[in-house]
C-alpha cells in the first residue's frame, strides 16, 4: 500500500459546514445588495436603455418598409405592362428612405383649391368634371381589358341602333354623331381587339355626346329617372332577403332625386336663355346614359386622381393598457441592473467558491474570474449587435410573404431583447462549466473528445430552445458554442485536473 501522509497538508482550508453556510448567506447578501444599487441606477436611466434597445427593432422595420416599397412599385409597373420602375424613384426610396403613399384627390376640389390660392396664375384653369375620361376608363367601363370590350359593345350597340327601325336611346345618340364620327364607331365595332387609341377616340366621341342639349327631352330618355335596376341575388340568401326588407335603396333614391333636380334646372336655364352646354346639363346626361345603358357604362363618380405623396418611414413602437409602460421601465431597469452589477455578482460567486478551494487552488480563482466576465459580455454583445438584426429580417420576410404588416408591442418585444442576451451571456460560460466538471473528476479530457458529437447535438438542442423559433438565431449561438466545446477542451489540458494527495496510489 502506498505511504499516506501524516501531516494534514490542507488543514489552513478546514471549515465547518456551518462555516460554508455562514459564507453562503454573506455572499449571497452582498449580491443581492449590489443588484438592488445597480437596480436603483438603472431606474434613473431606463428610457434611455429602452430608447437604446428599441433601435434593432426600428431598424430592422425600417428596411421591411422600404424593401416592401420597392417590391411593390415593381409590381406595380410590371401589372402596367412596363419593363421597371423608373431608377430616379427607386433611389427616392433607397437612398432617402422615403414611402409613397398614394393619396386620392377630387380633380374639380383641387382646380378649385388652386384658383382660390393663387388666382393669377390658376385663375384661367379649366376642368369639365362631368365626362368621360381617358386615364379614368376603368372606373367607367369595369376594368381595363373588361373595358375594351364594353367599348366596343358600346360601339356595337350605337351601330346597330343606327340601323335599326324604331326609337331608341341608342339610334338618338346614333343620329346627334357627325360622319367622321360614325366612322370612327363602325371601325371600332368591326375589329376583334382594340387599342389604346382605339379606346380614347371611343371615350371622346361619348364625352362630346354628354354635351348634346336634344337629350334629356328626347322621348328616348324623357322617361328615365336615372335609377338602374339590378336583378336579385337569389342564389344569395343575404341580398334576397335585404332586397325583401330594406326597401327602396337609398343610392336609388339619390340617382332620382338628382335627376330630378337637374332636369328642373336644365329647362330653367334654357328658358333663360343660358348656354345648355354646362356642367348641368352634362352631369345629367351623364347620369341618363348610364341608366340607359349600364351593361356598358357604370354610374358616374368623382373624377379622382391618385398622387403619390413620399414621406418618411414612421417606425412607432405600441403600448396597449396604461399600465404597460411603466412595467416596461421597470422591467429594463431590473434586467439593465442586473448586467450592470455582474462583475459584482460574479465576483461573490467566485469568492464563495475560493473559500472551499485548496489553497494552491485559489489562485484559479482570478483566472476563472475575469474569463467568465469575459465569456458573458461576449455573448450579451454578439446577442445584442450581431444576432438580433438577422432574426428580424428572417422572421419579418414571412410578413412580407403573407402580406401582413408588423405592428410589435415594445412588452414583447422588450422581452425579447433583454433575455435572449442573457441566455447567450450564460451559455458562453460553457468552457468553464467544462473546466469545473473535469477539475471534479466528473468527465476527463478523453471522454470529452470521444463524445463531441454527441456534445455538439446536445448544444444545438440547447440553443433551439433557449433562441426564439427560427434557425438563424439557433445557429448564431449553437456555431459559437461549438467553438467554446473545442475551447473548453484546451482549458482543460492547460490547466489539469491535480492529483488528489489522499489518493491510494499518491507517494509524497
Amino acid at each position: 500500500m502506498s505511504n499516506i501522509p501524516n501531516d494534514d497538508l490542507f488543514k489552513e482550508s478546514t471549515m465547518s459546514f456551518g462555516e460554508h453556510l455562514e459564507e453562503l448567506r454573506v455572499s449571497l447578501f452582498r449580491s443581492m445588495f449590489g443588484l438592488v444599487l445597480g437596480t436603483v441606477v438603472a431606474l434613473l436611466i431606463a428610457h434611455h436603455i429602452v430608447h437604446a434597445i428599441q433601435g434593432p427593432l426600428k431598424d430592422a422595420l425600417d428596411r421591411f418598409y422600404l424593401d416592401k416599397a420597392v417590391d411593390d412599385m415593381m409590381d406595380e409597373y410590371k401589372a402596367k405592362e412596363k419593363d421597371s420602375a423608373p431608377p430616379e424613384t427607386l433611389a427616392l426610396i433607397r437612398e432617402e428612405g422615403l414611402i409613397p403613399s398614394k393619396t386620392e384627390f377630387d380633380v374639380a376640389q383641387l382646380v378649385t383649391a388652386l384658383k382660390i390660392a393663387d388666382p393669377a396664375q390658376f385663375g384661367d384653369l379649366k376642368f369639365t368634371p362631368h365626362r368621360f375620361l381617358e386615364a379614368d376608363f376603368e372606373d367607367d367601363f369595369d376594368g381595363h381589358q373588361a373595358g375594351k370590350k364594353k367599348i366596343r359593345g358600346m360601339a356595337t350597340l350605337l351601330q346597330k341602333s343606327g340601323a335599326a327601325s324604331g326609337e331608341s336611346p341608342g339610334k338618338l345618340l346614333w343620329s346627334l354623331l357627325s360622319i367622321k364620327q360614325r366612322q370612327t364607331v363602325e371601325s371600332i365595332a368591326d375589329k376583334d381587339e382594340i387599342t389604346d387609341s382605339d379606346r380614347a377616340e371611343m371615350v371622346a366621341i361619348l364625352s362630346d355626346l354628354l354635351s348634346k342639349p336634344q337629350i334629356p327631352d328626347s322621348d328616348e330618355f324623357s322617361g328615365l329617372d336615372g335609377s338602374i335596376s339590378k336583378p336579385i341575388e337569389t342564389y344569395n340568401p343575404v341580398a334576397w332577403l335585404n332586397s325583401l326588407f330594406e326597401g327602396e335603396d337609398k343610392y336609388k333614391e339619390s340617382l332620382v332625386s338628382t335627376v330630378k333636380k337637374l332636369r328642373q334646372r336644365v329647362s330653367e336655364a334654357d328658358e333663360d336663355g343660358a348656354s345648355g352646354n354646362s356642367d348641368d346639363l352634362r352631369r345629367l346626361n351623364r347620369l341618363l346614359f348610364a341608366a340607359a345603358f349600364p351593361d356598358f357604362i357604370r354610374p358616374p363618380r368623382q373624377v379622382v386622381v391618385d398622387v403619390p405623396t413620399w414621406k418618411p418611414t414612421e417606425i412607432r413602437v405600441q403600448t396597449l393598457n396604461a399600465q404597460e409602460a411603466f412595467m416596461i421601465w421597470l422591467k429594463a431597469a431590473l434586467i439593465s441592473g442586473f448586467v450592470m452589477t455582474s462583475p459584482w455578482i460574479f465576483w461573490q460567486i467566485w469568492t464563495f467558491v475560493a473559500v472551499g478551494l485548496y489553497p494552491h487552488e485559489k489562485k484559479y480563482v482570478h483566472i476563472y474570474l475575469p474569463f467568465s466576465l469575459v465569456l458573458f459580455l461576449c455573448g450579451t454583445c454578439l446577442a445584442f449587435f450581431f444576432v438580433f438584426e438577422p432574426v428580424l429580417d428572417f422572421l419579418f420576410q414571412f410578413n412580407k410573404l403573407l402580406d401582413i404588416d408588423p405592428d410589435p408591442r415594445i412588452s414583447e418585444w422588450l422581452s425579447f431583447v433583454l433575455f435572449l442576451p442573457l441566455g447567450f451571456g450564460i451559455a458562453f460560460q460553457l468552457p468553464l462549466v467544462m473546466l469545473f466538471l473535469n477539475r471534479i473528476g466528473v468527465f476527463s479530457v478523453e471522454q470529452y473528445l470521444e463524445k463531441w458529437r454527441i456534445a455538439i447535438l446536445v448544444i444545438f438542442v440547447i440553443s433551439m430552445v433557449l433562441t426564439p423559433a427560427d434557425p438563424i438565431s439557433m445557429l448564431l449561438m449553437a456555431i459559437p458554442l461549438t467553438v467554446l466545446y473545442f475551447l473548453g477542451i484546451a482549458l482543460c489540458r492547460w490547466m489539469p485536473r491535480g492529483r488528489n494527495p489522499f489518493d491510494e496510489a499518491y507517494e509524497p
